[in-house]
């Protein structure tokens, strides 16, 4: 896919400085409701480190255990349906039922996959800073800095939430000011504006399958 290189760029950029706090995507099903949205990232970021540091799941032995026990804490925390519909902008109302399920399975699993190849890239050393939040009714957005030292750089990285069921969910992250959810929906608007949704369609799961014979190391 054109630019497909440019967004997992995004997407590992996410993972790596945030992958105790990590973002990506999906269901609602996990986690007790948190009373702030502040509240529900740092609940996330505690626990997914947590995993992150079991000397259970060190090594690389460990790795697909960690990964899954990691996602099984921060993917509830995804408004998958939210953000798949944003990608695809006016494109989504065109869809019928069937092909937005389609459509979010797919979405889900290229995240999910850049996900896993940024989980050995995470630096032990990354301090989290959770600055402010802003809600307005069912909106939120909360402010967090990332300390690579590593790089000795900060990172900026923004979540928009909204209100599900009573839950706080993420349906975009914003990096150093790149958002994912636009990056995704400006590339998969050039698509669709030259070509058909079954074409698009096509080239996500020419590059899943890319990507399941890639190995993370390389991805």
């Amino acid at each position: 896919m054109r630019e497909e290189e440019n967004s997992m760029t995004i997407l590992r950029t996410v993972c790596r400085k945030l992958m105790g706090v990590s973002v990506l995507l999906l269901s609602h099903h996990t986690c007790a409701v948190a009373d702030s949205p502040t509240d529900m990232i740092r609940s996330t970021v505690e626990q997914a480190r947590a995993v992150l540091d079991d000397p259970a799941y060190q090594g690389n032995d460990h790795c697909q255990q960690r990964l899954e026990k990691v996602k099984a804490v921060v993917l509830p925390q995804f408004d998958s349906q939210e953000m798949a519909s944003r990608t695809l902008g006016p494109y989504w109302k065109e869809r019928t039922e069937e092909q937005r399920k389609e459509f979010i399975q797919l979405f889900t699993a290229l995240v999910g996959k850049a996900y896993s190849s940024s989980l050995e890239r995470y630096s032990t050393g990354v301090q989290f800073f959770f600055d402010q939040e802003r809600i307005d009714n069912d909106f939120a957005e909360v402010d967090t800095r990332i300390f690579d030292p590593t790089l000795n750089k900060t990172f900026s990285i923004n979540y928009c939430l909204r209100q599900v069921n009573g839950q706080w969910l993420i349906y975009d992250v914003v990096v150093e000011n790149v958002s994912l959810v636009n990056n995704y929906r400006n590339q998969f608007s050039r698509i669709l504006s030259k070509s058909s949704y079954e074409d698009l369609v096509q080239k996500l799961q020419t590059k899943l399958q890319q990507l399941d014979t890639t190995p993370p190391s390389e991805s």
